[in-house]
């Protein structure tokens, strides 16, 4: 009888951690999914999840309160092992923080977008804003970089299909912001490389990218207002996969 109490106990602890809104925290993004399948079946199901949670977020993509952000820094040593090792011809000479957000994120910070610009991303142009702290050496360094990465891998096969796999167009601006952008779980930071993403313009790595749990490695940002709205009764392939969103501050990770 005490094991029976102790696991209901728990399973409502974990309901209640699940319910968007909980708590106080500004953001939710998905903690965990459940798997039941092992060996060929398990990768069949977890290429599924991969897809069904691509359409999911591209079903509400742009809503309000619904934003992609994530962060990734790599140091001038890791580039610079890319370039030796043959992975990469062009890399940057110094550290790059690269920044990964959807417009909506952007524009609810403060940096605008113009009509064309956004317009652009919306038919799978993959665009990148540079900060104009950047030298013109760095800069042309950035934009060879970046247009191999773009290119990278895209004729591989895929999970997820996206404009920008088969109309592959780059665009570069300069942006200047005297604000800052968050990084989940970390401090703010300042002029950033930006990709501003769309589920049209993401190559497969963002859209396999999508199902990404915890603090620093989920891409989708829910407010609690969007999380109420959008992730309390998600469609039933995700709900089938125990795909469940928690607040920042109630990760493990």
């Amino acid at each position: 009888m005490k094991r029976l109490t102790a696991l209901i106990c728990l399973m409502i602890l974990i309901v209640s951690l699940s319910a968007c809104g909980s708590g106080n925290d500004k953001y939710y993004s998905i903690d965990h999914f459940y798997i039941k399948e092992e060996g060929d079946a398990f990768r069949k199901a977890y290429n599924e999840l991969v897809q069904d949670t691509f359409n999911w977020y591209r079903s509400i993509e742009g809503e309000e309160g619904v934003y992609i952000v994530h962060y990734e820094q790599f140091s001038k040593e890791l580039l610079k092992e890319w370039k030796d090792s043959g992975y990469m011809e062009n890399v940057p000479e110094n550290d790059l923080d690269y920044y990964v957000a959807s417009v909506n994120y952007l524009e609810d910070r403060g940096l605008e977008l113009s009509a064309d610009e956004k317009q652009m991303i919306e038919e799978g142009v993959r665009f990148y804003l540079l900060p104009d702290t950047l030298s013109d050496s760095e800069l042309q360094a950035m934009k060879l970089y970046l247009t191999e990465d773009a290119l990278q891998g895209l004729d591989e096969e895929t999970l997820t299909d996206t404009a920008f796999r088969h109309d592959r167009k780059i665009e570069f601006r300069t942006y200047h912001f005297d604000g800052t952008f968050e990084v989940p779980g970390g401090d703010e930071i300042k002029n950033p490389v930006i990709f501003a993403a769309s589920t049209s313009n993401m190559k497969y790595f963002e859209a396999e990218s999508l199902i990404a749990t915890g603090v620093s490695d989920a891409y989708i940002r829910l407010t609690e207002e969007a999380c109420n709205k959008y992730a309390k009764d998600l469609p039933k392939e995700l709900k089938d996969k125990k795909v469940t969103f928690l607040g920042l501050s109630s990760m493990s990770n």
